[in-house]
């Protein structure tokens, strides 16, 4: 199993809606990121997926870090 942790000052952000029952996740992602992360997607191979956060401001949670982890290969 491969992992990545990606960190950043402004990684995304994580919403929440007081009218919807959600939360909305915001990440920054670069190409190199989409194309390392796409492939393992389409074959549905993701294992974990985590973030973090830091303190809650006015509207949302700044994302300060995050990683996945994917199946590699068979």
């Amino acid at each position: 199993m491969a992992g990545h942790r990606y960190e950043f000052s402004n990684a995304g952000a994580l919403f929440h809606d007081s009218y919807l029952p959600s939360l909305s996740l915001s990440l920054e992602v670069t190409r190199p990121q989409f194309s390392d992360m796409l492939p393992r997607a389409e074959a549905r191979r993701f294992k974990y997926f985590h973030f973090t956060l830091e303190e809650k401001t006015e509207r949302f949670w700044p994302v300060r870090s995050w990683g996945m982890g994917a199946l590699m290969g068979q």
